[in-house]
């Protein structure tokens, strides 16, 4: 069974040795024993990204140090005098002072639009990466979502209108996977603190598996109309080798009240 959870706890053990502890006493070398060397690092191919991530954090008292759950960075963006006006009109669930699911005008929320990306990635729930000839693919399970990443040295495709999740190519730096996404409509929020984008918005993503069970995903934001130079956001995940996605469809939710309340109420 798989337990929703904001975070990975780390458990730290303590080991004690009473023979190496016996041969610190004695000064005679046929006594001494001789430190084992450190395990080996797990093997694990590094341009193998496949597998069933969830963001590797601990989940704070403090609402606002559980940043990630709803926007990139613990600071806030440089916007533009354009930015900065279409974020005063927005009423989001999520943050400092969130409103209420009642009063808020989230998208997601009102009408069930389709999250968009970048924002897929910070709803608190899994995803899943497939990888194929030409192509790497992330499934969502929020929605079904799909982050599609042509890795077979095509361009952008300038025939398709603007979309929800954008149109993403990507190629291989070392064992670094870079991610090109543009292409995107005006209907989402960036994230669900509710920061804007526009149809300028440009995506690029270093995605690099740093060991067996960690991803780094180095996102980089760039939109002149809405922010006054590009930022950048670390994002870590960890995989989840027994899990299995689940169907999550906004449609299914009868209220979103309880996923608020869980969300804004101190951890346990």
């Amino acid at each position: 069974m798989r337990k929703f959870s904001f975070g990975m706890a780390l458990a730290l053990a303590m080991v004690g040795s009473s023979s190496a502890a016996w041969a610190q006493t004695n000064n005679t070398p046929d006594t001494k024993k001789t430190q084992k060397a450190p395990a080996a690092a797990a093997a694990f191919n590094p341009r193998d990204l496949s597998g069933i991530w969830m963001d590797d954090h601990a989940r704070p008292n403090k609402v606002v140090e559980r940043y990630w759950i709803y926007k990139f960075t613990p600071d806030e963006p440089p916007m533009t005098a354009w930015g900065q006006e279409q974020f005063a009109k927005v009423k989001s669930g999520f943050g400092e002072h969130p409103f209420p699911i009642k009063e808020t005008n989230d998208p997601v929320y009102l009408s069930c639009q389709p999250a968009g990306f970048p924002r897929a990635i910070a709803h608190p729930f899994p995803f899943q990466i497939l990888q194929v000839p030409g192509e790497v693919l992330v499934i969502f399970e929020w929605d079904s979502l799909r982050h599609q990443i042509f890795v077979d040295g095509r361009k952008h495709d300038e025939a398709l209108g603007p979309s929800y999740m954008g149109d993403s190519i990507g190629h291989w730096e070392g064992d670094t996977l870079v991610a090109d996404t543009v292409n995107f409509n005006e209907k989402t929020w960036l994230d669900r603190m509710g920061h804007p984008h526009s149809d300028q918005l440009h995506v690029i993503e270093r995605i690099r598996r740093v060991d067996k069970d960690h991803l780094v995903d180095d996102m980089t934001i760039d939109d002149p109309k809405a922010y006054t130079k590009p930022w950048t956001a670390h994002l870590t995940f960890a995989v989840h080798a027994k899990w299995t996605l689940q169907e999550q469809f906004c449609e299914d939710e009868n209220t979103f009240e309880g996923i608020e309340s869980n969300e804004v109420k101190p951890a346990k």
